[in-house]
């Protein structure tokens, strides 16, 4: 029994030995591998990070400065448009009281014309929409303009100033134009009729195909109210689309009149880095914005070596984390090995010292331990004051039942004695021994003699009760009985304690013989 717990003690030293891994020093260094793994990836993505943010900062500035630059392109388009209308207003007006000549007021809109490439045409309609002159050759007849957006806006608006009116398409050319109109009045005020110029959807068209842009970026003309004159690269479907619900004018115009941000465009749905300006002169806005998919993949591409030699490094770190592991790792089992063996042999050590504390018949402590813990209980007893008390138990007519019932079944018979007498010390510091032969003890520390000597007839008791056949035995019942004396000493700490103690309780036990055996006596 005791080499088989032997064995499994062993046993269980062998996982640990073999999973060096648990170690606090294995555990310090892969902490400190991953902290410094966990190190280089961070600075990593903080570099990658800034550069970045820097890239788009970069992107934004740049849509900036680009909507900046068309917003003024388009106020110099629009004002050299403005200058013209102003030079025909005053023309027109100084002969409304003698009738305008229209005849000779085109030919002086076809030289007009032809000064300013971004014109499509210049035209004057009366206070009915009707066509007076025109640049255009020949002069359409029978079209009245009464029914477009700009001349309904001057006939009900009496200010002199410019009006720029959604893209339309020209009723005599079929080109798509921007309208830009101007109000003509009478001497008295009243409404005499409209000036108009006509810019060409394709010279802002023109224009903005000079700037080197990538596929899905976008370069936009609009009006204040969110209406698109012109974008960069839609169709033409585009334009006059409403893009009032966009986060550039439900947000960004709002707070300035330039600035940048993201957002995905009201006119596909992608997202952008836009750059915004507001013109400062007319109700105009121009927006610019870079694809932010392409710019990511713009950007990866420049980082492509920092990144590899990043990956490079950190695999060089993982190579050599891993051959310190492994060198750290045979180390480590080499000394749980030896661990492994120095536990053994103390394991073993402890198994042979319990081994000669305990009778190998009964499995109670024997004589010598019997002993030790005698000493060291009356060596409490003289600190706490409190008494120590021993019960002597010895099997009745013994040598009679080797004699009947041979060795063998002695050894049986005390064996099971043994255990009845085990049962009865419940608390932990009792010790059950064997102190010879046929006898036993039992040590109580902390008790008093009344209580052990309870004790000690409870056993009496326990044993008869057992009814081990005696065939040799006195009694009528023929049964193996005990017979127990029991003595109480407070120690003093000198060594005479153990030898009174022992001398008492003998005497009881001699006592109990002398009454007639299978009974306890004081």
């Amino acid at each position: 029994m005791e080499r088989r717990k032997f064995l499994i003690k062993t046993a269980d030293t062998k996982p640990e030995a073999e999973q060096p891994l648990r170690s606090p020093l294995m555990q310090s260094i892969k902490a400190f591998g991953a902290l410094l793994i966990l190190a280089v990836l961070s600075i990593n993505a903080w570099s990658l990070s800034q550069s970045w943010q820097r890239t788009v900062r970069t992107a934004e500035e740049t849509a900036i400065n680009l909507s900046l630059s068309q917003a003024r392109q388009a106020e110099d388009t629009f004002l050299q448009t403005e200058i013209t209308l102003r030079e025909l207003q005053r023309d027109v007006q100084d002969e409304i009281s003698t009738g305008v000549n229209g005849d000779s007021l085109s030919l002086i809109m076809r030289d007009l014309k032809s000064r300013l490439p971004q014109l499509h045409g210049l035209f004057y309609y009366d206070a009915n929409g009707k066509w007076i002159a025109t640049s255009a050759q020949p002069v359409p007849a029978g079209i009245n303009n009464a029914d477009r957006e700009y001349f309904s806006y001057h006939r009900n608006n009496p200010r002199n100033s410019v009006h720029i009116g959604p893209v339309i398409r020209s009723r005599s050319t079929g080109d798509l134009v921007i309208p830009v109109s101007m109000r003509v009045n009478s001497m008295g005020g009243g409404f005499e009729g409209v000036l108009l110029a006509t810019i060409k959807v394709d010279y802002f068209r023109r224009y903005y195909a000079y700037y080197e842009m990538g596929k899905r970026d976008v370069l936009v003309l609009m009006l204040a109210d969110s209406t698109v004159l012109y974008a960069r690269p839609m169709p033409d479907s585009y334009i006059g689309k409403n893009l009032s619900s966009s986060w550039l004018f439900r947000e960004m115009l709002m707070k300035s009149d330039r600035g940048s941000g993201q957002w995905s465009a009201a006119l596909d749905g992608q997202k952008r880095i836009f750059g915004f300006a507001r013109s400062d002169r007319y109700p105009l806005v121009v927006a610019a914005g870079y694809d932010r998919r392409n710019l990511i993949q713009q950007w990866m591409k420049s980082r492509v070596q920092d990144v590899t030699l990043n990956l490079a490094l950190l695999a060089g770190i993982l190579a050599m984390g891993s051959f310190i592991l492994r060198q750290v790792r045979m180390n480590l089992r080499y000394q749980a090995q030896l661990a492994q063996l120095r536990d053994e042999l103390t394991i073993l050590n402890s198994n042979l010292k319990a081994m000669a504390m305990v009778d190998g018949l009964t499995g109670l402590a024997n004589r010598r331990q019997f002993d030790v813990y005698l000493k060291e209980s009356l060596l409490r007893s003289a600190v706490s004051g409190h008494p120590v008390s021993l019960i002597m138990i010895d099997v009745d007519f013994f040598k009679r039942y080797n004699d009947v019932y041979g060795h063998v079944s002695g050894d049986e018979c005390l064996r099971l004695v043994g255990e009845i007498i085990k049962t009865l010390a419940h608390r932990f510091q009792d010790l059950c021994a064997r102190y010879g032969g046929e006898e036993f003890a039992i040590i109580l520390p902390e008790t008093a003699l009344n209580d052990a000597y309870s004790v000690a007839q409870k056993a009496v008791e326990a044993v008869r009760s057992h009814k081990i056949g005696h065939a040799a035995s006195d009694f009528p019942a023929k049964v193996v009985t005990i017979s127990a004396g029991c003595a109480a000493l407070t120690g003093s700490g000198n060594d005479a304690d153990i030898q009174q103690l022992l001398t008492q309780a003998d005497a009881a036990l001699y006592q109990a013989k002398h009454k007639g055996r299978d009974q306890a006596s004081l």
